[in-house]
């Protein structure tokens, strides 16, 4: 299956790859199995890209994950990317019941011969707004995005009581909790992660708040939120006392540049239900 690359300015072929972070391994990989095609023309790596050119690359991939039958709440899709309104209580990638199995049943019927590919995850719990990639360039380009954080990503949180500033950032290392497996903590030796945030209503035990995050580490909003002493609502793993079905973090905005259509995408995911019902 060959997988075409509209060309908006003229660039070296290896520099335009490496550009969107395809790694040099597999660059050569392909030139060197005549994979990469400009125009219908098979090219070498000293072709030279121009505007309005075609790349195309040719490759063949087996759909990686079992099939199930389920609905897809699909926010966006070209021919690179399938963005998703993810239900709370699904798991992204298992064996059973999984949204990527879900999403392979649709690859099959819409005959997209392409693996389930996924720049990023969401926790079982997490609902909104996921990534899915197509081909292998575009997954190249959205990990180099994630990487360098060139895009922007927000989530809408209910959190436990008020916060002292209405409009702040979170600045704390995280790494792993050495005593509980799964569990992230504020570390001074961990990893840097800065959390920007805004109250957009509360009132005496709760707080509804929208953050943009600038890095993306595992559990960035919970471990930082429970720091601060006001964990996500049902987050009993960080520290809420509520029992919930669920923690109420819904990931509802994202922005990129896309490079095969060449203009920013924008994506918005309202609040869910069980959302809008702890807010009345």
């Amino acid at each position: 299956m060959k997988v075409k690359y509209p060309i908006y300015q003229n660039i070296n072929i290896r520099e335009y790859l490496i550009s969107l972070g395809m790694s040099k391994s597999v660059i050569y990989k392909f030139f060197l199995n005549k994979q990469i095609f400009v125009n219908n023309n098979l090219a070498n790596e000293r072709l030279n890209l121009k505007e309005n050119d075609i790349l195309e690359i040719d490759y063949k991939e087996e759909n990686n994950f079992s099939k199930e039958e389920g609905n897809l709440d699909i926010l966006y899709e070209d021919d690179y990317f399938l963005i998703i309104n993810k239900t709370p209580g699904v798991i992204v990638h298992d064996d059973k019941n999984s949204l990527c199995n879900i999403i392979s049943s649709y690859y099959d019927k819409n005959n997209i011969n392409l693996s389930v590919k996924y720049p990023h995850r969401l926790d079982k719990d997490t609902s909104g707004i996921i990534i899915f990639t197509k081909d292998l360039l575009t997954l190249d380009y959205m990990n180099k995005l994630f990487t360098t954080h060139d895009l922007v990503r927000k989530y809408t949180l209910i959190c436990e009581g008020k916060l002292q500033k209405r409009k702040g950032s979170i600045n704390l290392n995280i790494g792993k909790d050495r005593h509980v497996n799964g569990k992230m903590r504020v570390s001074k030796t961990g990893l840097n992660a800065l959390t920007l945030y805004e109250v957009i209503k509360e009132d005496n035990d709760k707080s509804l708040v929208e953050v943009e995050l600038k890095t993306g580490r595992t559990h960035q909003i919970r471990v930082h939120f429970s720091y601060i002493g006001h964990p996500l609502l049902g987050d009993e793993l960080y520290g809420s006392k509520v029992n919930l079905d669920r923690f109420m973090l819904h990931s509802s905005h994202l922005e990129f540049f896309h490079p095969f259509l060449n203009k920013k995408i924008i994506i918005d995911s309202s609040l869910p239900k069980d959302f809008i019902e702890r807010l009345v």
